[in-house]
């Protein structure tokens, strides 16, 4: 198919009307609606993680929930495009484990971080516009180190802070946690343009300076959206990922191109 340059500011003033410019999902899903090619590489990665889910659930090794499917309503954001996964496996779990044990459980997370950041990557740079983003093995790397570091830290966060949250710290806790979120946005969109991580986030906290009331609900949305989308039996994952984590990613590109415009995106 010929590819067809994107520009952001004229989609958005088509769509939006004389002096009121489209909001970054809705150039998101526009872009998505010309070029469903965009979609395959999170529906690739979703059935990845499915596969994953399946491996974690018939090997030895103890996994927990990979997110909470009861009555209790579930932003599931980690701050970089993905999905929900039905299993996840905590880290200590992997303590005091034999080294064969050890190496396969490993393995299997590092493939599921891989992969995210393979389809994120390819996404954003394909969902940027022209000659302004790639996919380069540097780049690849760099936004697997993304990717493993919001990991980590989320990972150790809900390990210190455990399930049994009263409301008061629960908020004391979510409201800085959501203004990072807002903060790193455009982070993997920035990586994939050729910055380092550090550079990347500091970029992506210039860029969505001003801007935080925007993003905020699309963090908000693609959290509740995912979590919705991994609680339909059998597929959860597949449909979070390739819906939610295609819609993220361009969106994140979307945000990085318009911040260009006096936001700092250089």
């Amino acid at each position: 198919m010929t590819e067809e340059p994107f520009d952001p500011t004229l989609d958005g003033s088509d769509r939006a009307g004389a002096g009121r410019p489209a909001s970054p999902v809705s150039l998101a899903l526009d872009r998505l609606q010309r070029d469903p090619v965009l979609f395959v590489p999170f529906v690739v990665a979703g059935v990845c993680l499915w596969l994953l889910d399946w491996i974690r659930r018939h090997d030895p090794l103890p996994t927990i929930p990979g997110e909470q499917t009861g009555a209790t309503v579930t932003v599931a954001y980690t701050g970089y495009p993905t999905g929900v996964p039905e299993t996840a496996r905590a880290l200590s779990s992997l303590i005091d484990l034999k080294l064969p044990y050890l190496v396969w459980g490993l393995t299997l997370e590092v493939v599921a971080v891989f992969v995210i950041a393979a389809a994120g990557t390819v996404t954003i740079a394909r969902g940027l516009s022209a000659d302004s983003g790639g996919t380069t093995p540097r780049r690849l790397l760099a936004y697997v180190g993304l990717v493993a570091s919001f990991d980590v830290v989320f990972r150790i966060l809900t390990a210190v802070v455990g399930d049994d949250v009263g409301l008061i710290a629960g908020l004391v806790l979510i409201i800085p946690l959501f203004v990072v979120f807002v903060r790193v946005f455009a982070a993997p969109a920035f990586i994939v343009t050729g910055s380092g991580p550090i550079i990347a986030l500091q970029r992506s906290a210039r860029a969505t300076r001003g801007r935080g009331w925007s993003i905020l609900p699309l963090v908000v949305a693609f959290g509740l959206a995912a979590w919705l989308l991994g609680l339909v039996p059998g597929v959860g994952t597949i449909l979070s990922t390739a819906l939610v984590g295609s819609v993220h990613a361009v969106t994140a590109a979307v945000v990085r191109e318009t911040a260009t415009d006096g936001h700092g995106g250089h």
